[in-house]
Order: C-alpha cells, then structure tokens, then sequence
C-alpha cells in the first residue's frame, strides 16, 4: 500500500489530527456478523455463527478521569504528551465515540475466536456449549489508523458488553487495568511481542462488584465482595497480529 504524506505526520497533537491517519482498508475488506445491528445497539449475549466482526458501540464509563498514558509509546506514535488529556481524546478512548470527528465512526468492532489445543477443538466454555460465544465479551475496537507507515488497532478493554460477553457487565476495574497497562510495556521493554498500552482512563462515579480477599486472608480463592471503580484501557497492536500476543499476555498475568 503506498502512503500519502498525511500518514507520515511527525505528530498528532489534537484528535481531529488523529482522524487524518484514520484507514479502516483492512476491516473494510472483512465480512461482519450478517446477524449483527447495524448502529451497534448489539450488547447482550448470543450466539455468532458468521462473519469476521460484529458492530459494537462501546458504552462509555461516567466521568471519566486521566490515569495515565504511556510516554514512550506517545513518543514513538509521534502524539503530543497533551493528547492524552485533552477532553477529546479522553471522552473517545473512555468509550464515547459520539462526537468524533470523521472519519473516525460512532461504531466499534468485536471479534470472535476459537479455541483449539494441539488440533482439539474446546467448546467446555463457551455459554451456548456451541463455540459460537467465544470472543471478546469486553473488547472493543475503535479505531485502525496508519501511524508513520505502520497500521494499528486500538482496542478499549472494558469498553462494555459485546454478544460474546458470557453475562457480565462488560467492565475493567482500575486495579487488573494498571497490572494490564504495566506488563504490556514491560514485556515490550524486555522484547518480548506484544500488544502496547497507549492510555488509562478511570471512573470518578462508574464502580462494579469484584470478588477480593479480606485483610489478612491466606485463602487461594477471593473470600469477600468489593466495589472497585471501573476504568478502561486502550491496547494497541497491528491488526490480528497483536491480539494472538496479548492472549500470551493474559495468561502471564
């Protein structure tokens, strides 16, 4: 694919900057779920029997507050260290995609997978016993954009129900959230291949129920119930490469 001058931009310091270097040519030339919601008003659990993707809108976290971001990779994006918290940016990857500027769309995208060991498909832990509910249940990608000659897709983890959600709310808590955002760039500094950390956005109101350990606990399993404030973060990594990695990750943590 030959780039234009546009997609080789020294910085992004605005989001409407960010729009610019916007290129959905790979999802574009996917099939979606024929099944699925056009607007993608697509949340709560069924079975996905075709398609590469489902529409999904994210649903977006209530006053929602900078955390952090990551300056390394800020840097290597060629993003002003401002971006990260300019109220734009903030209100798109803590999951409000209404008043985007285009091309950026309204829409994300969830995607389905299948879990096979050693040639042996497993359908134990999907819902319907089908393998049609695997997927991400609170993944949602919101962006695929050409940054210095390198496609990326930005995914929110957290960002809210998708039909592949096995009934939960759909939600991230601040503290699995850090742990995330932390080993991503860790395992990258060390060389290991792995989806990035761009941004971490936390809720001032938003909380969900967790199970956690009491003060003093020596129990293996949680023993008590918790309110936690609920946050999303945003992974990025090149389109399907990045997130066969960061089923590696997942399993590390």
């Amino acid at each position: 694919m030959k780039l234009s001058s546009e997609n080789m931009t020294s910085e992004v310091s605005t989001l409407n900057d960010l729009a610019k270097l916007t290129s959905y040519s790979l999802m574009d030339s996917l099939n979606r779920d024929p099944d699925a919601t056009v607007n993608g008003e697509d949340h709560s659990p069924r079975q996905v029997f075709s398609g590469h993707y489902v529409p999904v809108k994210p649903t977006p976290i209530e006053n929602p507050v900078y955390v952090t971001h990551s300056k390394t990779f800020f840097d290597e994006l060629g993003f002003a260290d401002s971006l990260a918290t300019s109220e734009d940016f903030i209100r798109l990857f803590s999951g409000d995609l209404t008043y985007v500027p285009e091309p950026i769309r309204q829409v994300g995208w969830a995607s389905g997978y299948a879990l096979s060991i050693y040639g042996t498909e497993y359908t134990q832990q999907c819902p319907f016993q089908t393998g049609n509910g695997y997927g991400d249940g609170r993944a949602i990608s919101i962006l695929e954009a050409v940054i210095k000659g390198q496609r990326w897709e930005m995914q929110l983890k957290g960002g809210g129900r998708t039909p592949y959600c096995r009934g939960a709310d759909g939600r991230a808590v601040l503290r699995s959230s850090i742990r995330e955002f932390l080993a991503q760039e860790h395992m990258h500094a060390l060389g290991v291949p792995t989806s990035r950390s761009l941004s971490l956005y936390a809720s001032t109101t938003e909380r969900v129920r967790r199970p956690w350990y009491s003060e003093g606990s020596t129990a293996a399993e949680p023993n008590i119930i918790i309110n936690e404030p609920v946050a999303i973060s945003t992974r990025v990594a090149p389109p399907l490469f990045g997130w066969v990695n960061l089923s590696y990750l997942l399993v590390v943590l």
